[in-house]
């Protein structure tokens, strides 16, 4: 590496992601189960399967709902009609009934008028009955009762004058007497209303008679009846379209069910409602005797035709929600199986054949027809292609690990093994320093000196004592040489294993940075240059280096960081042809970032750099020497100062003007 420090830099620091490349490693073998058959769906847990019995029971709850709601809303609304238009002609009934008795009162006011003088009498007899109203209807019967209530006298009208007398005015006049429904005639009030007659049903009107004009007989009461027979019911219900059945609440021998719907209706109830028959609804109801009390039963008979016109709605409606409910089965499925089922099972068969080929570069390829909608289903498989994606690149960055694991174990065996080789070499290194000491040796020129001295010794004797004396001093000198040439390969042995030592050491406890000087780490860099290197080669040490605050660095690392920066300068000195080549090596104390930092410089005279190089010399297996580099020290340097918080960066005008290796340490006191 050649550097200047004495030039205007142009300055590249080392990137992160440069300090860290490596290369691409092996691929990791496929893992066991990718060699297993695939997970087999059982058709009972299939979506194709699950989805479609699903939907069939949704429809069968929402039928079954649906036909309850028909049934318990629909058909219950007819039968509530049913009630309602039972109900509605048993008041068209008591209606007629009403209107019988209204007619009766108002033949009762015609006779009071008429013993009061208010109106002509048509007849002799004290009912004046009016014919047309009394034509198909049972004869009218009349009683009248003292002020004491007993019975005065009777009388009867029959318009054909040859029927038979239904009633005996005489039978019902005798049961009348003393009735206490008819008490409340005798106080003034004048009464009407359906009446009892022992089984018998009558209409009757009941009011006071006044003394007639000028007359001091005492008033009595007068009592019209007339007697509603089984026909005439038959008649109204025949008139209204319904069939009624009516009974005295005193009729023995009753049925239980409408003495049960009696003792209801006497209590207050409304009406009471039998619904046992299908065919047949009937509604009771009940009726009020003269006196204003429950004393008559009355039964509507309704057939149910709404009730059949309910279950037809109920049954077609349940048979539309089927079909409509199937229909919306076949096209949920439809839907179904195109939106979902049919795309799940392709992004499947993609994920198996995926499994089946490795996941290396797998792609499910989502721009297919099956996943270009943007639904869920779209949005999962364009995701799980994206996961595939950064699957397969984590996966190659493993294998690169991998492959970086087993290297590391090889070297750490091959470390293990070289460790031990020097370890041989040290003490070889050790034994031949011993031999080549030159103390035998000089006293042997000191031997032949004093006898090329002493007398007495012949031409050739004093020759051969001066050539003895000579070829030992020459002999000490190569002994000298090839003691500091032991002494040197001793030195980088011991170097060598220390950067092993170290490598052993890497990231554990025992590595650790310590605080240390500067300028006794430069020297023993230097010292450990070739001879080769180091001839005819100047080399300044600025005094700046002995005033440095101590640095925090693990020794045996930045020692070989110095090592090779040197060796780099040497060689880019070599390849510049630089008849002067020269390294020159200061310091200085800067601030970066807020932390005290030692800026160690190391310039030579080389070949310099290139503008792009300044930044591309710190990547893995780039190198400046063709044919020679393997691009590794200057990446290796770069990462482990950064991994005790240091820089490495260079600076350098461009070729044939030299370069600057600027390495930054932090010093025992990084912050101020």
């Amino acid at each position: 590496m050649n550097e200047n420090a004495d030039l205007t830099p142009r300055t590249a620091v080392a990137p992160p992601e440069l300090l860290s490349s490596g290369s691409a490693g092996a691929e990791v073998p496929q893992d066991r189960a990718a060699s297993r058959s695939p997970i087999g769906v059982r058709p009972i847990h299939s979506l194709a399967v699950q989805l479609p019995l699903l939907l069939v029971i949704a429809l069968s709850l929402v039928v079954s709902a649906g036909a309850w709601g028909l049934h318990t809303i629909v058909l219950r609304s007819f039968e509530r009609l049913e009630v309602a238009n039972a109900e509605l002609d048993l008041r068209r009934f008591a209606n007629a009934i009403d209107h019988e008795v209204g007619q009766l009162a108002e033949q009762l006011s015609y006779a009071v008028a008429l013993r009061q003088g208010q109106v002509e009498p048509d007849l002799l007899d004290i009912i004046p009955l009016d014919p047309n109203a009394s034509v198909g209807r049972s004869p009218d019967l009349a009683c009248v009762f003292d002020e004491r209530g007993a019975l005065v006298s009777t009388d009867s009208y029959d318009p054909a004058s040859v029927v038979l007398q239904v009633v005996n005015p005489t039978d019902f006049c005798a049961l009348a007497e003393g009735h206490p429904a008819l008490a409340g005639a005798f106080g003034g009030d004048r009464i009407a209303g359906l009446f009892d007659g022992a089984g018998t049903f009558f209409i009757v009107s009941a009011g006071q008679l006044p003394r007639p004009a000028g007359s001091d007989s005492p008033a009595g009461m007068l009592l019209l009846a007339r007697h509603l027979s089984a026909t005439e019911l038959d008649s109204l219900s025949a008139r209204m379209e319904i069939r009624i059945d009516f009974w005295s609440m005193d009729t023995p021998n009753m049925d239980v069910l409408e003495a049960a719907a009696g003792a209801a209706l006497s209590l207050g109830a409304p009406i009471i409602i039998n619904r046992r028959s299908e065919d047949v609804l009937q509604v009771y109801w009940a009726f009020p005797d003269v006196a204003g009390n429950p004393a008559f039963l009355a039964r509507a008979n309704v057939f149910r035709d709404l009730r059949e016109i309910g279950d037809e709605t109920v049954v077609l409606s349940a048979l539309a929600m089927g079909g409509v409910g199937v229909a919306t089965i076949l096209l949920s499925l439809l839907l179904v199986r195109g939106l979902m089922v049919k795309r799940l099972s392709r992004l499947t068969q993609r994920l198996l054949a995926m499994r089946r080929g490795g996941l290396s570069g797998a792609r499910l390829g989502t721009e297919g027809r099956a996943f270009r909608r943007l639904d869920e289903i779209g949005v999962l498989a364009e995701e799980f292609d994206k996961l595939l994606e950064e699957l397969s690149a984590t996966t190659q960055q493993l294998a690169d690990v991998s492959y970086r694991a087993g290297r590391a174990e090889v070297t750490e065996g091959s470390l293990h093994n070289i460790g031990n080789a020097l370890n041989s070499l040290l003490a070889s290194a050790d034994a031949a320093g011993v031999k080549v000491k030159a103390e035998g040796l000089a006293k042997i020129a000191q031997a032949a000196k004093e006898l090329a001295e002493g007398d007495g010794l012949t031409e050739r004797q004093s020759k051969l004592a001066r050539y003895a004396s000579l070829a030992a001093a020459e002999e000490m000198k190569r002994l000298e040489a090839l003691k500091a040439d032991i002494e040197r390969v001793a030195l980088h042995t011991s170097r060598i294993e220390d950067i092993l030592e170290s490598q052993r050491r890497l990231g554990s406890e025992k590595d650790l940075a310590v605080a240390s000087d500067l300028l006794p780490l430069i020297e023993s860099a230097v010292r450990a240059l070739p001879e080769p290197a180091g001839s005819g080669l100047k080399l300044h040490l600025e005094a700046s280096l002995g005033i440095q605050p101590p640095v925090v660095c693990v020794r045996a690392i930045v020692l070989q960081v110095f090592s090779n920066l040197l060796v780099n300068a040497t060689e880019a000195i070599a390849r510049a042809d630089a008849s002067k080549g020269e390294i020159r090596i200061s310091a200085a104390t800067v601030e970066l970032d807020g932390a005290h930092m030692v800026d160690v410089c190391i310039s030579d005279n080389g070949i310099g750099l290139e503008e792009a190089e300044l930044v591309t010399i710190f990547q893995r297996h780039y190198t400046t020497k063709s044919g020679r580099g393997h691009g590794i020290g200057l990446h290796w340097c770069a990462n482990v100062i950064t991994s005790m918080g240091g820089q490495l960066h260079a600076r350098s005008r461009g070729q044939g003007e030299g370069a600057s290796l600027h390495l930054l340490l932090p010093t025992a006191r990084a912050r101020p």
